[in-house]
Formats: structure tokens, sequence, C-alpha cells
């Protein structure tokens, strides 16, 4: 209880100062404080609830290496790819341990006897949203030039980073369909947690598409896009610390 006060306020805290630093024009140092955030929370969790959960302690450590990797000086262009590589990378693995982790639970025979309609939307529904991603990648170097995309993503849209941003939006898309399957089949609070937290990500990460075009509302989505990580860990910590037993309930916050 005493606990789940603690990270809240300490992310609400987090959440204002971020905000200040957007609107004041201070971006380096919001992007200094988001590589921050789950870091934070990953220390937190581990600290307080150790190995309960072996698989989502695993995806907070990927994704905390990737998020600092933000504090790494650009020295070239080849190190700031470096960067990029390692860094979705380690994402990717990140998702695919908590992805397991749900997988690992289910009962496939059961799922598939059951929701065989909504998978077979779910997976129209994602092949559009990949095909949508995928053609926005390549809509935008005509749109915004040529020098923009060299500055605002690595190697430029090479073929090997269409390749890594399109397993990137295959995963984030796979743990939101898997997730959503998991709290229809269990329908209990602690896999409604872990959609939950499962689509924040995915609309965070949605937004970051829309980042990449030049506008005056940029702030106010980096903005929206830090809320929705922010809620995003929130959702996947009460996920975390929920009883394992057949009676699921809510934590008191």
């Amino acid at each position: 209880m005493r606990n789940s006060y603690f990270i809240l306020i300490f992310m609400l805290l987090l959440s204002v100062i971020y905000v200040f630093l957007e609107l004041e024009s201070y971006y380096e140092y919001s992007e200094y404080l988001k590589g921050l955030v789950v870091p934070s929370f990953c220390v937190f969790y581990i600290r307080f609830y150790k190995c309960q959960l072996p698989y989502f302690n695993l995806f907070l450590v990927l994704f905390s290496i990737s998020d600092l990797l933000v504090f790494i000086p650009e020295y070239d262009l080849l190190h700031e790819d470096l960067v990029y590589y390692l860094g979705n990378t380690l994402y990717i693995m990140a998702y695919l341990s908590l992805l397991f982790g749900i997988l690992k639970r289910l009962e496939f025979r059961k799922i598939l006897s059951r929701f065989k309609l909504t998978i077979s939307i779910l997976l129209v529904f994602n092949i559009y949203v990949l095909y949508t991603l995928v053609g926005s990648e390549f809509e935008t170097k005509p749109l915004v030039g040529i020098e923009f995309v060299k500055e605002t993503i690595p190697l430029g849209f090479t073929m090997a980073s269409i390749i890594l941003e399109f397993v990137y939006n295959c995963v984030i898309l796979v743990l939101l369909t898997v997730s959503f399957i998991n709290f229809l089949y269990r329908d209990n609070n602690k896999s409604l947690f872990l959609f939950l937290g499962s689509l924040c990500i995915v609309f965070s990460e949605v937004i970051q598409y829309a980042i990449f075009y030049p506008s005056e509302k940029e702030t106010l989505l980096n903005i929206v896009c830090f809320v929705l990580l922010v809620s995003g860990y929130l959702c996947f910590y009460l996920f975390a610390v929920q009883s394992v037993s057949k009676n699921v309930k809510s934590i008191g916050i």
C-alpha cells in the first residue's frame, strides 16, 4: 500500500518536471528525464518485489538499459547508428520477454476455440496498422526533406533500419493482441492492467511517428507520449503486484 503511494507520487513528480521542461523548450533535459523513468521504476520494483515475476524483471532491466543509452554522448553518425540499433534491439528483447511470460500461461486450444473471430479481426487490424506505419516511414522522406530525415532517423531509412522498425512494430502489436486475448480469456484485474499497459505503450509508440513531422504541436505530442509511457508502466506495476490467486483483486490506491 505504502509502496503504491510512493511510486505514484514519484511518477507524478517526474511528469510535472517533464512538462515544465518541454514547455520551456529544454528538450535535451526533458529527454534525459524521460530516460530515467523506466530505470527508476525498475529499481523501485526489484527493490520491493524482487523476483516474483522473473520475466517481468528481465523486461524492466532490458528496457532500462535501452533508455539509459540516451546519456551516451553522440560522437559521430556511426556511433549514433550503433546506439540506435542496440537500443531498439534491447526494446524488442524486453517486449519479447514480457510476451513470453504471458504466452506460457495461456491455453491455446481453448483460446482458439473460443476466440476464432476475435483473433481473425485482430490479425486483419494488425496487418493494416503495420502497413500504415511502414507506409508512413516511406512517405516521411519526400514530405519533410532529406536533410530532416538524416537528422531525425539514423541511417536515413536504409533497408536495415526499416526491417528493424518493422520487427519492433510487429512485436509491440503482437504484445497488445496477446494481452487483449489474455484479458478476454481470464477476465480479471491482473489481465486488465496488463492490457491497458500494453495499449498505452503502443499508442505512445504510434505518436512517435507523428513527431517525425515538423509541427507546432510537437511539444504537446511529446507530453502526450510521455504521459502514455508513464501510464503504461503504472499499469504494468499494478499487473505485476497483483495476487497470483484465482480471486484476483485490485490493490488499494
